[in-house]
């Protein structure tokens, strides 16, 4: 394996790691070569302190136990979360050298757990729009997404095994696709936001990348110990829905996701195509609304000290959200309830819910970082999503499906999109 240990997926470097075939040191030591080769390029993290992560797969490899199947496997941390340290700078001017006393809740569990620190990757500003300068390792022509931008770009690059992002709007499922990587925004609450820069802490969830589906099975497992372990139903039914925002979605997307429909009603599932009613069309502004709002509260400090450090993105958020009056708060929150309500009828007709992942292939440029009109209600309404690519669009670039399960059920989530995976390719 000479190398080629950055390219291991997590399951395959912990099987190398256990049986002696590979150590640590080698495995950090070769996705820190990649890095040094590529991030010029593609410059997806803020810091890498090479020493120190090296110190730390050193200590892995001559612990007499493994601590878990993430021991020794090494790791990127969305420069949004607090690492004791490494600098934390939130993707802002304002935090330039920050460093935070104590690590999150979940760096913490990470290296309770063995977990290599390799560095911080890199976030849009506040986790929001305005896009730091990562590029997408497909084609840096284009953008890799955000706003774990860095984070997705560095797992599909083979640059790390696997890394934190976090989603607020479709910040993890949106760059999995454009990177073509797997990407799990897990249930609301699943993994500790403790010690994470909060941009909107109703709708701010922290997720994971990787490179195959069955890595997010690890990754839950030894991150989300107290999460019932359950497996898809042996003949699960899918609602196959294009949402109210199909016209967002480019000619290719449509196309892809019409073929992909017919593949899994091919592959012998029972798929019907469904129509969410219209009240989910508007929980998309009530969605943006709320967070506006939150943002607004999140952010004064800032604001109040820093205004000209921040970019105009996140003040005309601000902006927008000082706008919500207490009756369009109210309004959205009880939208929020009624959908939540009829999603629970319909998870009682279907087991999982697909819908496209994004509107298409990664736009041009790195300007910005693509419309997240396909994940915004789904991550208001807290439930878990997991994105993986099946096809590629006019550009070469790949397209993601996203699949929807109910609450709590992240562990069926990720055995059902395995296996529909598995049986439509």
């Amino acid at each position: 394996m000479k190398n080629m240990k950055n390219t291991l997926s997590v399951a395959q470097a912990t099987l190398a790691m256990a049986s002696g075939e590979i150590t640590s040191e080698a495995l950090v030591q070769d996705c820190l070569d990649q890095i040094n080769q590529r991030n010029d390029e593609i410059q997806a993290w803020t810091v890498v302190d090479e020493n120190l992560a090296l110190e730390q797969a050193r200590a892995c490899d001559i612990s007499a136990r493994r601590l878990s199947p993430l021991h020794g496997i090494p790791v990127g941390i969305k420069d949004l979360i607090d690492t004791a340290d490494l600098p934390t700078g939130y993707g802002s001017e304002i935090y330039n050298g920050h460093q935070p006393e104590q690590d999150s809740a979940i760096v913490t569990e990470l290296k309770k757990r063995g977990a290599i620190i390799l560095g911080k990757t890199v976030t849009t500003e506040f986790a929001y729009y305005a896009p730091g300068p990562t590029r997408n390792p497909l084609n840096t022509a284009h953008t890799p997404g955000g706003s774990s931008s860095g984070s997705a770009a560095a797992v599909a690059d083979c640059q790390v095994p696997f890394a934190l992002g976090t989603q607020t709007v479709g910040s993890m499922i949106r760059p999995g696709s454009f990177n073509g990587i797997v990407a799990l925004k897990p249930t609301y609450g699943t993994l500790p936001y403790a010690g994470t820069k909060s941009l909107s802490p109703s709708l701010d969830t922290l997720g994971t990348f990787s490179r195959t589906i069955g890595d997010q099975r690890i990754l839950l497992t030894a991150l989300a110990p107290h999460l019932q372990i359950s497996n898809s139903p042996t003949a699960p039914k899918i609602a196959l829905c294009k949402t109210p925002f199909w016209s967002h979605a480019s000619a290719d997307m449509q196309q892809a996701f019409d073929n992909y429909s017919e593949k899994i009603i091919e592959a012998g599932f029972t798929a019907t195509h469904y129509e969410l009613s219209p009240a989910f069309a508007d929980l998309a502004d009530a969605q943006f609304d709320i967070m506006a709002h939150e943002a607004a509260d999140c952010l004064r400090l800032e604001a109040t000290e820093h205004r000209s450090q921040m970019s105009e993105h996140i003040l005309d958020l601000m902006a927008r959200g000082s706008s919500v009056t207490p009756a369009r708060n109210a309004q959205c929150r009880n939208l929020l309830a009624r959908c939540h309500y009829q999603l629970t009828q319909i998870f009682k007709q279907f087991d999982f819910i697909i819908t496209p992942a994004t509107v298409g292939e990664a736009p041009d440029g790195i300007h910005a970082t693509g419309d997240p009109v396909f994940n915004r209600i789904w991550t208001f309404l807290g439930v878990p999503c997991i994105t993986f690519p099946i096809a590629k669009g006019q550009q070469g670039l790949p397209m993601g499906i996203q699949v929807i399960a109910p609450l709590w059920s992240d562990h069926a989530l990720i055995d059902f999109a395995d296996k529909l995976n598995d049986q439509t390719n």
